[in-house]
C-alpha cells in the first residue's frame, strides 16, 4: 500500500494564489510590524531589514501577484529612505501586466524610482505608447493610470517620443481622457518646449472645449506655463478676457486672474483694459476667494500705480473686511496684501491706521508681526505715542488678549499668547523706524522720544541681539547731532547709561555710540572728572568700545579743564594720573586700533603731566590752548549717509607724478596772472561796450553786433575754462561739498520755514532741505494736521547734489524702511528650472524627421548653394551676373495639415495667433 504524503505548505500556497489568497506578508502586515517595534531604533531597523530581505526574494518570483505585493511593500519602504532602484526591471514587469491593479502598483513605484535611472525609460517608452492607445471602454482606466504616472517621470527624450500620442488623445471622445491628456502635456511642455510651439493652435483650442473640466485643465496648464514664459500667451488675451466674464465657475475665474497676473507683468498695455473689469468683478461677486484673487491680480500684476488712489481705496476697503474675519488665515493673507499695497505708496494706508493699530493686538502673533510692517504708512504725529505705548507694553513673555465677540473661544474670556523673542526684536526696530522716518517729522515731543530711547535701552538688555544694540546706538547719536536743543538733556541720559553696569555688560554696542556722543559734546558735561574716574573702572569692554572710549575721555578731560570755573591744579593732576594708568593698561592691547590710540594719548598725557609739574598754579598752554585745538577746530554737522564714501570714491590720488619744481611753480603763477588779466580786460571791455550802447552812431547796429559777438565768444570761452578749473579743484577737495551756485543763490534768498522756525542760513546744501521737507508732505488722501506744540528744530543732512537726487546709496542704509523692495541675494531659489524660460517660440526649427525627407537632388542643390556663398565670401567669384540658385523644399507628406498651417503661421507672424 502506497504511503500517503501530506501536501507541503508551498503546494498549498501555489494552489490558493490563483484565487487571490496567499500567505506572504502584505503591506498591512508590514505597517503593523513597524508600529509594533515602537520607538526603539534597533527593533525598527531589524523589522525593516527583515522586510527588505523578504521583498528581495518575493520580487524575483515568477508569480505576478507575489511580485506586485513585493513592489508595493518596497514603495512603502522607499519613503523611509531605502533605495528601490535595484528593482526597476521588476517594476517594469508589473507595469506591463494586463490587470489594472498590477498596473496601478507598477506606475506608482515607477513614479518614485524611475527618475533615478533614466536609462530604464528607454525600455518603458514602447510600453507607455502602447498603454496610451485607446482601444475600448475597458481601457479608459488604464489610460488614466498611465497618464497619472507619466507626469512624474518625463524627460526630454521621453517627452519628444510621446508628444504625438498625447496630442492625439486631445481629440478623444471621452472628456476624462482629454482632461488627463491636457494635464500630462504640462510636464511635456516643460521638458520639450518645441511641442508647444509646433502644436500651439491644437492645444489652445481646448479653451473652447464643450466640457468644462477640460477647459479648467487647459487654463490651469496655461497659467502654470506662463509662470515660466508668458510671452507666447499674450496673443490669447482677447479670448481669455472674454472667458473671464462669461464663465460662472469660480475656480476657472481664479485661474484666469492668476494668468492675467503673469501676463500683465510683461505687457503693460493690459492694465487699461483689465483693471476696470477686475474692479467691477469685485463688486458683483460675493465669493471671498474671487475678491482676494482680484486684489492679488491688481497688486502683483503691477496694475496699481502710485497716484491711483481710487483703485487702492477699493482694494483696501475689501481687505479691511477680511481683516475682521474670524478666520486667522484670511486675516494673515489680507495683512500681507496690505503690505504689498503700502509698498507702492505709503499714503494709501494712511486712512486705515485704526485697523493697523487693532491688528497689533491680534491673538495671532504672526498677524501682529505683519502689522508691524504697516506702521510706517499708518503712523503720524498724533497717533505715534499711542502706537509706541502699545508696543512697549508687549515686552512681556505672555500677553493676555481680551477676546471680543469676533474671536471669542468657547468658555474663555481671554486668550493668552506667548511673545517670542524674534517679535520683540522686530518691535524695537519698528519703533526706531517709525519715529525717525522723514527726519523725525512724526515726533510731537523730543522729551518723550528721549525717554522712549532710554526705556528701550533698558528693556532690550535681555534680547541679546547685536543688531538692536547698533540701531539704538545709531539713534542716540543721530538725535544728539540733529536736535541741538535736546543735547543737554540727552547727554545726561547717555551718561547714566554709560555708568550703568547692566548696559555696559549686556549692550556694549550702545556703549560705543554713547561714548562717541560724550566725546563730541563733552562741553555739556559738568562733572567730567567724576565721569572719567568711573569710566576707567569699567572692565570687560570689547575693543570697538575701547577705541572710542579712549578718545572720548581725553576730550572730556580737555573740556573739564577749560571750564569757566576750572578745578584746582592738584585735582587736575589726580585725574590726569588716572588717565595715564588707563592708557598704559591699553597700550598693550591685542587690538591694533586700541593700542595705537592709547600710545598716542599716553604720550600726550605725559607731556601734560610734565607741564603741570613745571608750571605754577595756572594751567599751561598745552592744556588750555593746544589740547582743545585738536578737537574744536571744526563744527560737526549731520552728513547724508554715504556722502563720505562718495567723496572717497571720487578722489584720484596720483602717486606717479613727482612734486612740482621751481620752474613749474613759476609757470603756474604766470598762467594764473594771465587769467586774472583776462578777467579784468573782459570787465573793462564790458564797461566800454555799455558806454557805446548809450551813444548811438551811424553804424551802431553793425559795429555793436560784431563787437558784442566777439566779446560774448571770448567771455564764454574764458568763463568756461575758469569754471572747469574750479570744478576740478572742488572735486579733488574732500572738504568741499559741491552745490549748484545758481540754485543755491536763488533758494537762499527765500525764507524757508520748518515747523514754524527759520532754516539756518549757513546750510551748505539747500537741495537736501528741499528733499527732506518734500517727503514729509502727505498725499491727497489726508491733509497734514498741524501740531499744537512747537517742535524742536531738526538739522538736515548735508550731501552731494548728485547723490541726493539719485539716492544711489539709500538702499545700503542699515535702517531702511520695511516698505523697501530689496531682496536678500542669499535666498535659495526652489523653483524648478526648465527649458521654457529661454525658449524662443517665434523661430521654428527643422525637426530631424524633416531633414530625412529632403531628397538627394535638394541636398545637392543645397551643397552647390553653400559652395557658391563660400566662394563669394572668399573673394574668388567676382562675376556680378552669377546665376541665383533657389532651393525649394518639398513638403513632408508625413505631417498633418494642422501642423503645416501652424508652421506657416509661425514663420510669417511674430506672435502666436488666436485659435
Amino acid at each position: 500500500m502506497a504511503s500517503i504524503h501530506a501536501p507541503s505548505a508551498e503546494d498549498v500556497m501555489q494552489r490558493l494564489r490563483p484565487f487571490g489568497l496567499f500567505f506572504e506578508k502584505s503591506l498591512k502586515d508590514l505597517i503593523k510590524g513597524i508600529r509594533s517595534a515602537g520607538e526603539n531604533p534597533e527593533d525598527l531597523r531589524q523589522v525593516m531589514n527583515k522586510a527588505l530581505s523578504e521583498c528581495r526574494e518575493e520580487v524575483s518570483s515568477p508569480d505576478l501577484n507575489l511580485k506586485t505585493n513585493a513592489v508595493l511593500k518596497l514603495t512603502y519602504l522607499e519613503m523611509y529612505g531605502y533605495d528601490m532602484s535595484w528593482a526597476n526591471f521588476h517594476i517594469l514587469e508589473v507595469m506591463s501586466s494586463s490587470k489594472l491593479q498590477h498596473k496601478r502598483v507598477g506606475y506608482l513605484a515607477a513614479s518614485q524610482s524611475f527618475y533615478k535611472d533614466p536609462d530604464i525609460l528607454m525600455l518603458a517608452t514602447n510600453l507607455l505608447k502602447k498603454d496610451l492607445k485607446y482601444d475600448g471602454n475597458n481601457d479608459v482606466l488604464k489610460m488614466a493610470v498611465t497618464l497619472s504616472g507619466l507626469s512624474t517621470m518625463v524627460t526630454t527624450s521621453l517627452a519628444s517620443d510621446i508628444c504625438d500620442d498625447l496630442l492625439t488623445m486631445l481629440g478623444s471622445s471621452k472628456p476624462y481622457i482629454r482632461k488627463k491628456a491636457v494635464a500630462a502635456l504640462f510636464k511635456v511642455f516643460l521638458q520639450y518646449p518645441e511641442a508647444l510651439r509646433d502644436n500651439f493652435d491644437k492645444f489652445v483650442a481646448k479653451l473652447e472645449d464643450e466640457d468644462l473640466s477640460v477647459v479648467s485643465a487647459t487654463v490651469s496648464v496655461i497659467c502654470e506655463v506662463s509662470k515660466k514664459n508668458p510671452y507666447p500667451f499674450i496673443a490669447l488675451s482677447p479670448l481669455l478676457y472674454e472667458m473671464l466674464f462669461t464663465i460662472d465657475n469660480n475656480w476657472i475665474i481664479i485661474r484666469l486672474l492668476k494668468l492675467f497676473t503673469n501676463l500683465s507683468q510683461v505687457e503693460p498695455k493690459l492694465r487699461a483694459k483689465i483693471l476696470p473689469k477686475v474692479l467691477e468683478l469685485m463688486k458683483v461677486t460675493s465669493a471671498t476667494s474671487v475678491i482676494y484673487e482680484s486684489i492679488n491680480c491688481i497688486v502683483k500684476g503691477k496694475m496699481l500705480q502710485e497716484d491711483d488712489h481710487d483703485s487702492a481705496f477699493i482694494c483696501l476697503q475689501e481687505l479691511n473686511k477680511f481683516c475682521s474675519s474670524p478666520d486667522p488665515n484670511l486675516r494673515y493673507i489680507s495683512v500681507v496684501l496690505f503690505y504689498q499695497i503700502g509698498k507702492i505708496n505709503t499714503d494709501f494706508i494712511t486712512e486705515f491706521n485704526v485697523l493697523v493699530i487693532r491688528l497689533l493686538k491680534d491673538v495671532d502673533i504672526s498677524i501682529r508681526s505683519r502689522a508691524l510692517e504697516l506702521l510706517e504708512g499708518a503712523t503720524d504725529d498724533e497717533n505715534i505715542t499711542t502706537v509706541v505705548h502699545i508696543l512697549i507694553k508687549q515686552f512681556i513673555d505672555k500677553d493676555v488678549v481680551s477676546a471680543t465677540n469676533l474671536f471669542r473661544q468657547a468658555g474663555s474670556d481671554g486668550v493668552e499668547i506667548d511673545i517670542p523673542l524674534s517679535y520683540k526684536v522686530k518691535m524695537v526696530s519698528t519703533i526706531l523706524r517709525i519715529c525717525s522716518i522723514n527726519n523725525y517729522s512724526n515726533i510731537p515731543d523730543f522729551d518723550w522720544y528721549i525717554a522712549v530711547l532710554s526705556d528701550l535701552c533698558v528693556i532690550s538688555q535681555d534680547l541679546n541681539n547685536d543688531t538692536i544694540g547698533y540701531q539704538l546706538g545709531d539713534e542716540l547719536r543721530n538725535v544728539m547731532v540733529k536736535v541741538p536743543s535736546m543735547r543737554k538733556k540727552l547727554i545726561s541720559n547717555i551718561v547714566s547709561l554709560v555708568l550703568s553696569q547692566d548696559v555696559s555688560q549686556s549692550m556694549p554696542m550702545v556703549l560705543r555710540e554713547c561714548y562717541w556722543c560724550i566725546g563730541e559734546y563733552s562741553n555739556l558735561i559738568d562733572d567730567g572728572d567724576d565721569l572719567i574716574k568711573k569710566s576707567i573702572k569699567l572692565d570687560r569692554l570689547p575693543p570697538d568700545v575701547l577705541q572710542i572710549m579712549a578718545q572720548a575721555l581725553l576730550k572730556v578731560f580737555s573740556s573739564w579743564c577749560n571750564m569757566t570755573n576750572p578745578a584746582p591744579v592738584q585735582e587736575i593732576k589726580s585725574v590726569l594720573q588716572g588717565l595715564l594708568r588707563f592708557y598704559e593698561s591699553l597700550s598693550s592691547s591685542q587690538s591694533f586700533e586700541v593700542q595705537e590710540r592709547s600710545v598716542e594719548f599716553l604720550e600726550f598725557c605725559k607731556l601734560c603731566d610734565e607741564s603741570l609739574e613745571q608750571g605754577d598754579e595756572e594751567l599751561p598752554l598745552l592744556i588750555t590752548d593746544i589740547l582743545p585745538s585738536f578737537f574744536n577746530s571744526y563744527s560737526l554737522n549731520p552728513i547724508l549717509h554715504g556722502t563720505q564714501r562718495k567723496l572717497q570714491d571720487s578722489l584720484m590720488l596720483d602717486l606717479d607724478t613727482p612734486f612740482l619744481s621751481e620752474e613749474d611753480v613759476e609757470k603756474l603763477l604766470q598762467e594764473e596772472s594771465s587769467k586774472n588779466d583776462l578777467d579784468s580786460l573782459l570787465a573793462s571791455d564790458l564797461e566800454l561796450d555799455l558806454e557805446s550802447d548809450n551813444e548811438p552812431g551811424p553804424n551802431d547796429d553793425r559795429k555793436g553786433s560784431s563787437v558784442g559777438d566777439v566779446e560774448e565768444e571770448i567771455t564764454f570761452e574764458a568763463r568756461k575754462s575758469l569754471e572747469e578749473k574750479r570744478r576740478k579743484e572742488r572735486s579733488d577737495n574732500p572738504f568741499y561739498l559741491e552745490a549748484d551756485d545758481s540754485a543755491l543763490q536763488k533758494k537762499a534768498s527765500q525764507l524757508i520755514e520748518f515747523d514754524g522756525e527759520e532754516k539756518p542760513s549757513d546750510l551748505r546744501n539747500v537741495d537736501t532741505f528741499e528733499l527732506s521737507t518734500a517727503v514729509v508732505k502727505r498725499g491727497d488722501l489726508k491733509k497734514k494736521k498741524q501740531s499744537k506744540k512747537k517742535k524742536a528744530q531738526v538739522l538736515l543732512e548735508e550731501g552731494l547734489p548728485d547723490l541726493i537726487s539719485s539716492h544711489a546709496l539709500a538702499s545700503n542704509h542699515p535702517r531702511t524702511g520695511s516698505f523697501s523692495s530689496s531682496k536678500d541675494s542669499s535666498t535659495i531659489n526652489l523653483k524648478m528650472q526648465t527649458k521654457l524660460e529661454s525658449f524662443d517660440f517665434h523661430t521654428p526649427q527643422i525637426s530631424p524627421d524633416a531633414t530625412k525627407n529632403i531628397g538627394i537632388e535638394e541636398q545637392q542643390e543645397l551643397e552647390n548653394l553653400r559652395a557658391k556663398f563660400a566662394a563669394k565670401s572668399s573673394g574668388n567669384d567676382q562675376n556680378a551676373d552669377d546665376e541665383v540658385v533657389i532651393v525649394k523644399k518639398k513638403k513632408s507628406k508625413s505631417k498633418s495639415k494642422s501642423k503645416k498651417k501652424g508652421s506657416k503661421k509661425h514663420a510669417s507672424e511674430p506672435q502666436l495667433p488666436l485659435p
